[in-house]
């Protein structure tokens, strides 16, 4: 029987992606036997402002497991657009300019035009705990950093708590999960991050230069935390400016700039790959 002839083409390992979706079951299995190290990107669809792409968080863990599984010769796994959130609190929602008896769940302000995609934390915590079980057990790899895009408090504990159940198992080498930001060295890990701000849309310009598009927010006057959902990490402290606006140091329409982002990611990732070569290679 001939062999059919194929057209010639290039996947994106080509270039250097090591997405497991375009690898060849013995590519993935060298990979494994060479260090047993996957990456897992993940992070829901969620507003961020009308400026960045639905998919801001998760498209920056996944630029940032694609730097990672580069750095390795490992595999990330497709990038999981799962996360939740919870109710706000009414010291947060007084921060943010609202009434303290309202309900609003993370990001969703009642001024958006659509709402963000949440999972209920425990399906969450599901989704999360059955792939690890899928990577660790079932596909044998001995090592598994997650790329959290999202930064919500439940969402943290859910990663925290999860990391501590499989980590507690007795197996050789010990530590199995980890999980890690992307693109935001401890510098500005520091204090509370803002949301959709210049420091975000910088790292998503980037990276992902398509999914920027300033144009989509007025040209000058205060950005109202309310209404358009970008917000400074002082915000999120709970010490707002008096007007509820975000803050002109963190205005990503004065001070976006694509080097600036590229220069965070890469801090992030050294810091990152440090951690990681100190754990377990």
């Amino acid at each position: 029987m001939d062999t059919p002839e194929l057209p010639a083409g290039k996947r994106p390992l080509d270039e250097g992606d090591w997405n497991m979706a375009w690898l060849f079951p013995d590519e993935v299995v060298a990979a494994r036997e060479r260090n047993g190290l996957v990456i897992l990107p993940l992070a829901p669809v969620e507003w961020h402002g009308p400026h960045l792409a639905l998919g801001c968080d998760n498209l920056l863990a996944h630029a940032f497991a694609r730097r990672l599984a580069r750095e390795f010769q490992c595999p990330y796994f497709p990038p999981l657009f799962v996360g939740t959130e919870r109710e706000r609190s009414p010291e947060m929602l007084e921060s943010l300019g609202f009434d303290r008896t309202a309900h609003i769940e993370g990001m969703d302000f009642p001024n958006h035009s659509l709402s963000s995609a949440y999972l209920r934390e425990e399906v969450f915590a599901l989704v999360v705990r059955n792939t690890l079980q899928i990577l660790l057990g079932r596909m044998k790899f001995r090592h598994v950093v997650i790329v959290n895009g999202h930064g919500a408090d439940n969402q943290k504990s859910v990663l925290n708590r999860l990391c501590a159940e499989f980590n507690a198992a007795p197996v050789k080498g010990g530590t199995q999960v980890i999980w890690v930001y992307p693109g935001f060295p401890r510098s500005l890990l520091a204090g509370s991050i803002g949301h959709a701000t210049s420091e975000e849309t910088s790292m998503l310009a980037a990276s992902w230069p398509g999914c920027v598009d300033l144009s989509k927010l007025p040209a000058s006057g205060k950005l109202r935390n309310a209404d358009w959902g970008i917000v400074d990490g002082e915000t999120f402290d709970c010490a707002p400016t008096p007007d509820h606006t975000l803050r002109e140091s963190q205005d990503p329409r004065v001070h976006t700039r694509v080097d600036w982002g590229r220069e965070q990611l890469e801090q992030a990732a050294r810091e990152v790959i440090g951690e990681i070569r100190g754990l377990w290679f």
